[in-house]
């Protein structure tokens, strides 16, 4: 209906019954609302049979105020339109009238414009030619998972490379201090930023990767066998169900995007067995709104890491000892 609609409806001279404004402009609005309310009702399966509706040509220069969509509306019509539905309600707007993606839109045009940006970064760049070969096969996997399973957002996709260089720097940071037996546990693993990173610049290393959402634990199994790490071991659990039956023997202890910065010190000494360094990415904001001292952090060219020593907060008696390696994800 919608085709059909638009097809003999291009050029219209009048506005629809009770509806005022400049004739384009409802055409515009009238076309994205049907559109918007189709793709709601119908299906994936349907929507699949179907096809990309037509992308809508430039029929004005702009969209005034008493005309402009939701942004929920933008998006089913960039949706509907094979369009890229991320970014700023702006954004969606201008492509909806020039009816055309923005570079890069090709999965590998993105693929290809990320790990160039991430081989620019220092960090990577110090990493001996099979490290670095995991870090892009990291971000290939990513990517490739990410297309059909949510496990990052697609529109960070911009920071990724800042997010890997992040984790690489701590990796290394881990390296220098690390004897050929320590062993890090990784809180709130997520899409694997740091713990896979972390493995990958550390494959001799045992890493847990404690996260609670078992999509992204499989994510990190998966990822980890594909780059080889069989001393990577993702635990699909809450943290504190974890540590009231269970603990790690780690000597380091990392946290990325994971809870408030108090939080952290106390659910790290509630998950270890023996005395540990916790390492947490902050920002230069946390560093000022916290007031955190310089003597608590490590500096790395831009990226900051609060640093503190943690000890076992719990009985070890009748609790899991989670060791000893392994691959693959464990419930």
């Amino acid at each position: 209906p919608v085709r059909t609609w638009w097809d003999t409806t291009s050029t219209p001279t009048e506005s629809a019954p009770g509806v005022h404004g400049d004739p384009q402009l409802v055409l515009q609005r009238w076309y994205t609302y049907m559109v918007a309310t189709l793709t709601t009702a119908m299906s994936p399966a349907s929507l699949r049979r179907s096809g990309p509706l037509p992308r809508l040509p430039p029929v004005c220069a702009q969209m005034s105020d008493s005309a402009e969509l939701s942004y929920r509306e933008l998006q089913r019509a960039c949706k509907a339109a094979g369009l890229p539905a991320v970014g700023k309600a702006g954004e969606l707007r201008e492509r909806l009238l020039a009816g055309a993606p923005p570079p890069p839109s090709r999965p590998e045009v993105l693929e290809g414009a990320l790990l160039e940006r991430c081989l620019e970064e220092e960090a990577v760049q110090l990493l001996d030619p099979a490290a670095k070969e995991r870090v892009l096969g990291y971000v290939r996997a990513l990517l490739r998972y990410n297309a059909r399973t949510n496990v990052y957002a697609r529109s960070s996709y911009d920071k990724l490379p800042f997010h890997v260089a992040d984790s690489v720097t701590l990796g290394l940071m881990i390296s220098e201090a690390a004897t050929p037996s320590s062993s890090v546990l990784d809180l709130g693993s997520g899409s694997g930023l740091p713990s896979l990173l972390l493995a990958a610049v550390n494959p001799q290393m045992h890493v847990y990767a404690l996260e609670s959402k078992s999509r992204k634990t499989r994510f990190l199994a998966q990822a980890g066998a594909e780059l080889r790490l069989p001393l990577y071991t993702p635990i699909t659990a809450n943290v504190h169900e974890f540590a009231r039956v269970s603990f790690v023997d780690a000597d380091f202890v990392t946290a990325k995007a994971f809870k408030p910065l108090p939080e952290v010190a106390p659910i790290a000494a509630a998950c270890v067995g023996r005395r540990a360094l916790l390492h947490v990415p902050v920002s230069e904001a946390q560093v000022r709104d916290i007031s955190l001292a310089e003597s608590q952090l490590l500096r790395r060219g831009r990226f900051v890491y609060y640093r503190e020593a943690v000890v076992p907060a719990r009985s070890l008696v009748k609790r899991r000892d989670f060791g000893g390696g392994g691959a693959g994800a464990a419930d």
